[in-house]
């Protein structure tokens, strides 16, 4: 499977939002289906404070606040071949662990559209010159339809057991993607807790990967211990 880096020049949300590749509820992607947009009254839902416990974070672009962990209402698209949008759209956050880790849990801000299929695949991967490998070494279906895509702040979270083992100072990716015959249509949300500092992000089309470096990332966060 050929896997592709290219750089962007042009900001993912300055798309036009004169034609949709989808739409449904308020909701609807950009022309080329990568990104989901929310353009209708925020619904906040009252979801109680997630469970950090007590092992550090080895990687966290999820804000831990009871609110605004993460921008409502944009989100890269994550959707199934047999979706309403036609395609499987998968995403990628990746990141660099500071020193030698386990990480123990994984939780992502994925919000649900529509589709008989309510699940996706959380996965940690290895990196292959800047994209995801494809061959995780963690990797399972969590159900999503908790949360509509357009309200916040619910998340979907997961312990890794065994604990898997990383690298400090080797890229690593947390991936989001869906079943063969899946018709789901999902969004993973853009973060809010650094709007700063770029990060690598990754999406799949086609089957190949594509990454550059955002200054928006994904929400989601990577707990474990640190030996």
């Amino acid at each position: 499977m050929k896997r592709t880096i290219v750089v962007l020049s042009v900001v993912v949300l300055a798309l036009s939002l004169t034609a949709f590749a989808a739409e449904k509820n308020g909701v609807s992607t950009s022309p080329d289906g990568r990104v989901t947009y929310f353009h209708g009254a925020m619904a906040g839902v009252n979801h109680p404070s997630p469970d950090l416990g007590n092992d550090p974070w080895i990687f966290q672009l999820l804000d831990p606040q009871p609110k605004g962990r993460y921008f409502c209402c944009y989100g890269e698209t994550i959707s199934g071949a047999n979706s309403v949008i036609g395609a499987a759209y998968w995403g990628g956050q990746g990141f660099t662990p500071a020193s030698n880790s386990h990480i123990t849990s994984v939780k992502a801000a994925i919000g649900y559209v529509e589709g008989t299929y309510t699940d996706v695949i959380l996965s940690i991967d290895l990196d292959c010159s800047g994209v995801p490998c494809g061959t995780p070494v963690w990797s399972k279906k969590v159900t999503v339809s908790g949360t509509t895509f357009g309200s916040c702040c619910g998340i979907v979270s997961h312990g890794v057991k065994p604990p898997v083992a990383v690298t400090g100072g080797t890229q690593y990716w947390i991936t989001a993607t869906t079943e063969p015959t899946s018709d789901i249509w999902a969004a993973w949300n853009f973060e809010v807790f650094d709007e700063v500092d770029n990060t690598n992000i990754a999406y799949n089309s086609g089957g190949t990967w594509y990454s550059y470096s955002y200054y928006l990332g994904y929400s989601v966060s990577a707990a474990g211990t640190v030996p």
